[in-house]
């Protein structure tokens, strides 16, 4: 077995954010330094730039970058950080510029179209631009950085607001590129969107390459890397993983940042973030950034339930870990819960190590569709939050995608995330079913792989208004993928006290008992082709909550068709979004029973307690090891969740290709009782707290 570097083990990467220059300076270095170490992170954010208000030019280091340099810091940590085994990776602030900077530097920030500088959402300071005179300070600072003994740079950024930029050196090269002036994007026309988008992403794409390329020139073995979108339309950051991995050696997104009402924040975000992650990562590590405090409070930190959730869900799809609060609380009550996960992540470190999933299912994320149909975003660091739907035609490409994961999770089907990268690449073909939740801009490149995909043997499942749009955003007369699913579309329809007829004894149906149920909310009406199957009618519709039931009309809510030698199933209702809504559990199962219809799934775990707040992920570590990632989130109703209620005697089902040697349980640290008939495995896991890693070993032969 190959001997590992450091960057490419499991990082456990603490972000302590400091105190302002007076206080810093006083801390006992020593003691802070131990306390990192006696926590169980192997790496650090350390910030020795000021940066309470944005990048200040303070320094806690030497540099001819500086305003005003204060006390050494940097060259204490060189000193300590190798004999404590900690890998020091500078945090470097290239967003958020303060206003004392500013002054100094007002040639240095994002501004809208006017030349006004653009406010930051912090509540003070503006926004730097990476095309501006801020470049070359940012590239003389990583300079400056090389020369002491760190192991990499953190970027939090780089990113363009929406409405800028519209400085005088964004505007020189958007003139240089494009060949005509930089376009105003509330007024600008599809092409001039398209194009200034995609020079803010290329833009960013540019720095990182810059960055890059002299970080490696100084430190061979250094690592890059920036803040990453994670689920979110990205028309409003301009960053886009796809380009800036080439130029990091890690990918990292805030997917365990969670704030406001948590009850309106899925459990599972970090997860979801980390599977994005992986498709995007081309090989190469990625890390979920996990903040201890419940935002907006700073300095209120979140339960032991859920810290341990935020960080399970993130390790159980291969994720590295960041867990930043602020450096007042490092000695709080409730880091001993970031210890004992620290500890157990250490001890099984060998496990969490090379490892890949196994799932043949795979739910698309389409950035198409959330920048350029319509989507909800949440409020992150670099987006605003976004609810207000203009198109009532149009469905929330986000909250489709959400509603099938969390269908999905509830169920627990393994399943990967895929993106528009992996149709075009051919990537996505290894799956055996591709879901599309309302993914309703599709280009006609996309649509041809799908074709052929389906046509060779490929499943898939489409909703809605799938393929209605082109990539500009305007409305096809029929959907792209309309010949694959069987149908032709008729009109949109609006549902807002419609039901739908259920038969109960179509296999599509199991476990529906009622013979109607709610439409949703928004639909097509459609006609079935000849040789597919129609599941499901609408009723007419329903003028008020009180009037008669109407009549069952000709238009199916589920169309089940083959295409070529593979199969297709369309929902003629935004069941996703629908799902995320209401959790109607009657839609979970028509949704489970769809995908089990076309595909066997080769994992079922049961409990004697009947719950559905089990997350689990199947990896695979070489061709000998089987890894079962089981978390549970099982508790009272409502979030945050303050104790998790622990789950006995589960029933673990599971296909495998080879004879079992073993099973244990890793965070139990027991061996596991099993039993095989052929290829398949049953494996009986007596308890689990919040989160449990079943570890199967194979025979070698």
């Amino acid at each position: 077995m190959k001997t590992l570097t450091w960057k490419q083990k499991p990082l456990r990467i603490v972000d302590f954010i400091p105190p302002g220059p007076e206080v810093y300076e006083r801390l006992d270095l020593q003691e802070q330094f131990r306390i990192r170490k006696s926590l169980g992170f192997n790496c650090e954010h350390v910030e020795v730039h000021d940066i309470a208000e944005g990048e200040s030019g303070i320094t806690y280091y030497p540099s001819d970058c500086a305003v005003e340099v204060r006390k050494n810091i940097l060259e204490q940590i060189e000193a300590e950080y190798e004999n404590l085994e900690i890998n020091p990776i500078v945090y470097f602030n290239v967003h958020w510029l303060s206003s004392s900077l500013a002054v100094h530097h007002p040639d240095y920030q994002q501004v809208f179209p006017d030349g006004q500088p653009i406010p930051s959402a912090y509540g003070s300071g503006t926004y730097s631009c990476i095309n501006s005179p801020f470049r070359q300070y940012a590239l003389q600072v990583i300079r400056n950085l090389a020369a002491y003994k760190i192991k990499g740079i953190f970027l939090d950024g780089p990113f363009f607001r929406i409405e800028g930029c519209y400085c005088q050196s964004c505007k020189h090269d958007f003139q240089t590129a494009f060949h005509y002036e930089l376009p105003v994007w509330e007024k600008a026309g599809p092409q001039e969107r398209k194009d200034l988008f995609r020079f803010k992403r290329e833009s960013i794409a540019l720095f990182m390459k810059e960055a890059n390329e002299l970080l490696k020139s100084k430190k061979t073995d250094a690592m890059i890397y920036m803040n990453s979108p994670q689920l979110v339309p990205t028309i409003y950051c301009s960053r886009d993983n796809r380009l800036t991995v080439k130029h990091q050696d890690m990918l990292l997104a805030e997917g365990g940042f969670l704030g406001d009402d948590l009850r309106q924040v899925p459990i599972w975000k970090p997860a979801a973030t980390a599977q994005l992650l992986e498709t995007q990562s081309e090989g190469k590590p990625y890390c979920v950034a996990i903040a201890g405090r419940h935002a907006p409070w700073s300095r209120y930190l979140l339960s032991a339930a859920e810290t341990w959730l935020t960080h399970a869900m993130a390790v159980s799809h291969g994720a590295n870990t960041w867990y930043g609060v602020y450096n007042d609380n490092n000695i709080d009550a409730r880091m001993e819960t970031v210890k004992e996960i620290n500890a157990f992540l250490e001890e099984n470190e060998n496990r969490f190590t090379d490892t890949t999933s196994m799932a043949t299912v795979a739910l698309m994320w389409s950035y198409d569709t959330a920048n350029f149909y319509q989507s909800s975003s949440e409020e992150t660091d670099f987006t605003a939050g976004q609810d207000q739907l203009r198109d009532p035609d149009k469905s929330d490409a986000r909250g489709s995608f959400m509603g099938w994961y969390d269908v999905l999770s509830r169920s627990r089907i393994p399943f990967d995330i895929v993106d528009n990268t992996s149709i075009t690449d051919g990537s996505f073909a290894k799956y055996e079913l591709v879901i599309l939740p309302n993914v309703s801009v599709m280009s006609e490149e996309e649509a041809d792989h799908f074709k052929s995909y389906v046509n060779r043997g490929g499943k898939i499942i489409g909703t809605f208004d799938t393929s209605l749009y082109q990539e500009d955003g305007m409305k096809r007369d029929q959907p792209l993928l309309a010949e694959v699913f069987g149908i032709t579309l008729h009109t949109i329809r609006h549902c807002e006290y419609d039901h739908i007829e259920c038969d109960p004894h179509h296999p599509m149906l199991t476990s529906v008992d009622q013979q109607l149920i709610p439409a949703a909310r928004l639909g097509t009406e459609v006609t079935a082709k000849k040789g597919s199957e129609s599941v499901m009618f609408y009723r007419e519709k329903q003028n008020s909550r009180y009037c008669d039931l109407p009549q069952k009309t000709s238009y199916p809510y589920i169309v089940k068709s083959s295409y070529g030698l593979g199969e297709s199933i369309y929902f003629a209702g935004n069941v996703g979004k629908f799902y995320e809504s209401y959790a109607i559990p009657e839609y979970r199962r028509i949704m489970v029973n769809a995908v089990s219809s076309l595909v066997e799934i080769p994992f079922n775990i049961s409990t004697a307690q009947q719950t559905e707040s089990l997350h689990v992920s199947l990896r695979k570590q070489g061709e000998n090891r089987v890894l079962v990632h089981v978390v549970n989130y099982t508790a009272s109703m409502t979030r945050p969740i303050n104790e998790v209620m622990p789950l006995t005697n589960l029933t673990i089902n599971i296909q495998l290709p080879k004879e079992v040697h073993s099973v244990s349980f890793l965070r139990n640290k027991k061996t596991g009782a099993f039993v095989q008939h052929g290829g398949r495995v049953t494996i009986q896991l007596p308890e689990i707290k919040e989160y449990e890693v079943v570890d199967i070993c194979l025979t070698s032969s």
